[in-house]
C-alpha cells in the first residue's frame, strides 16, 4: 500500500502551486480550424506547447518510491504528440524524447498516451473552458502521481528572461546516508535574477527542524532551447543541482520549472515570476 504520508505530500505539493475524431484546436500563434465549444462547455484540445510536472508515488514488489518528472510537450494536429522528459525515480534520474497521442475521451476530458523510452504511459487530463489541459492523473497500474499543466509560447528561452523576483513555495524529500526511507522537507524562496544569475533566501523545514538560509546560483540554458542547469550554492557552501525548464511567456518567462539532481534529494517545483 503507498505510504499516506507520501500521499498526502503528493496531494500538497501540487495543491500549492504544480484524439480521437475531435481536430486539436490551435493555440494562439498557431494556424488551425477554430472548433465549436462542445455541449460540456470546453473548447476542442488546444494544440500548442505545454510545461508539465508530475510528483507522486509508484508501488511495485520493491515497494513505494517517489516519483518526480518535468515535461515540455507539444500537441501536435491530428492528435499527434511529442516531448521531452527529465524523470526521477527514487534516487535515478533519467531522460529522453518520447511521441505519443492525444484523445477526447469525455466532455472536457482527454487521454494522453506517450510511448517513453522506458516503456508505455498512460495518463489523462482535464480541459479548462480554453481547451487548455490543467490538471492530470497516471492511470498506469501501481502510480499514484498528479500532474500541473502551464501554457508555453513558442521560441526558444534567454536567461535574462527570468529577470526579476521569483518566488515559490513546495515540498519535497530527502533521504539520509545509509537510510531506504525517504523524509519529508518544505521550502519557500524569494529569488532575485539577473541575466542568469540568481541570489535568494529559503525558509526550510527538514523533518520539522527549521532553518534560514541565503543561496546564489548561475544557470545556464541549453543551445535554442527552453531547458537549462542550474547550480546553486548556499551561505554554508552546500552545492545544490537541478534540471530546469523556463516557461517561457508572451512578454518574459512566466517562471521556470526545477527538478532537482542530487540523488539524496527529491524536489519538483513551480517558481513564479512577480
Amino acid at each position: 500500500m503507498p505510504s499516506p504520508f507520501l500521499a498526502r505530500l503528493c496531494a500538497s505539493a501540487l495543491s500549492l502551486t504544480v484524439v480521437s475524431a475531435t481536430v486539436l484546436r490551435s493555440a494562439p500563434g498557431h494556424t488551425g480550424p477554430r472548433q465549436q465549444t462542445p455541449a460540456g462547455g470546453c473548447e476542442a484540445p488546444r494544440q500548442g506547447r505545454y510545461a508539465v510536472m508530475g510528483l507522486g508515488t509508484i508501488v511495485s514488489a520493491q515497494g513505494t518510491t517517489p516519483e518526480a518528472r518535468l515535461l515540455e510537450e507539444r500537441w501536435l494536429p491530428g492528435g499527434v504528440l511529442e516531448g521531452r522528459l527529465v524523470e526521477r525515480l527514487g534516487r535515478e534520474l533519467r531522460s529522453g524524447t518520447y511521441r505519443g497521442s492525444v484523445k477526447v475521451v469525455g466532455p472536457c476530458l482527454v487521454q494522453v498516451q506517450r510511448q517513453l523510452p522506458w516503456g508505455p504511459q498512460l495518463s489523462e487530463a482535464v480541459l479548462d473552458g480554453r481547451g487548455r489541459p490543467l490538471y492530470s492523473l497516471d492511470r498506469g497500474k501501481g502510480t499514484v502521481i498528479t500532474g500541473r499543466w502551464l501554457p508555453m509560447a513558442p521560441g526558444s528561452c534567454r536567461a535574462e528572461d527570468l529577470n526579476g523576483v521569483v518566488l515559490s513555495s513546495q515540498v519535497g524529500l530527502n533521504q539520509r546516508s545509509g537510510s531506504q526511507g525517504w523524509i519529508p522537507n518544505a521550502v519557500v524562496q524569494r529569488e532575485q535574477w539577473r541575466d542568469g544569475s540568481v541570489e535568494g533566501v529559503a525558509l526550510a523545514s527538514y523533518a520539522g527542524v527549521g532553518d534560514t538560509t541565503t543561496y546564489r546560483g548561475k544557470l545556464q540554458l541549453d543551445r535554442d532551447s527552453c531547458w537549462g542547469e542550474l547550480v546553486e550554492r548556499d551561505g554554508r557552501g552546500v552545492d545544490y543541482r537541478y534540471r530546469t525548464l523556463v516557461v517561457k511567456g508572451r512578454n518574459g518567462a512566466r517562471g521556470y520549472l526545477y527538478l532537482q539532481r542530487d540523488a539524496n534529494d527529491l524536489t519538483v517545483g513551480w517558481l513564479v515570476r512577480d
